[in-house]
């Protein structure tokens, strides 16, 4: 995968509108495998939150990096969930984010 694409190293201010992602995961969650196998969102949405936080907390990861971060977490390890089962559900939500952030750019930005 091209690291360029893969982590955020360029300048920029990611903007995510949690309200408007759990109401988007709200309708579409039986999709993903925590919505199959746990009853009712209220359940999936912890597995979710722990996707974005990741991406948030840890921007300059990449995603193979972040997909373990996440399949270690505690809200996977708590439900057992098999490594798949988790790589699916972190990168249906990392394609979301990609698609929902709004991105603010910083051209004049000087690195050390």
């Amino acid at each position: 995968m091209n690291a360029r694409i893969d982590r955020r190293e360029d300048a920029a201010c990611i903007i995510v509108n949690i309200d408007r992602e759990r109401a988007f995961w709200k309708t579409h969650y039986s999709e993903l495998p925590c919505g199959q196998m746990l009853q009712g969102f209220e359940a999936c949405w912890p597995l979710l939150v722990r996707a974005y936080d990741i991406y948030l907390h840890h921007p300059n990861v990449g995603r193979e990096v972040g997909a373990v971060m996440y399949a270690n977490s505690p809200e996977v390890t708590a439900l057992s969930l098999e490594s798949t089962m988790a790589g699916r559900i972190f990168s249906r939500v990392m394609d979301r984010i990609h698609r929902a952030t709004t991105r603010l750019e910083y051209p004049h930005v000087l690195r050390a």
